[in-house]
């Protein structure tokens, strides 16, 4: 966090075309925020890179996400169970 712009600078001179970005350990700032500040860090690079927000539907991500990134996630973390799947399939009903 408060790297954005030298992390994403880093990820275009490392040739990066993909960047999944978590909202892990974000002390508490709201995942716009922090979104935000990414994508206009890999903006800034001029170099393009797809970006996927990872903040697992949490915040009301649907209704900022397509405005931030180009992909994002609408769960949590899925595992090899029906009901979660279904949980998720539930979940993603209200979209």
């Amino acid at each position: 966090m408060d790297y954005e712009e030298k992390d994403a600078a880093d990820y275009a001179s490392w040739g990066v075309d993909y960047l999944k970005y978590d909202n892990c350990n974000n002390q508490g700032r709201p995942a716009i925020q922090r979104y935000t500040a990414m994508r206009d860090a890999l903006n800034k690079t001029g170099r393009p890179m797809f970006y996927s927000i990872c903040n697992w539907g949490e915040e009301n991500t649907a209704s900022w996400a397509p405005k931030v990134g180009n992909s994002w996630r609408t769960t949590g973390d899925i595992s090899d169970d029906w009901r979660q799947m279904k949980s998720n399939i539930l979940q993603n009903m209200k979209f």
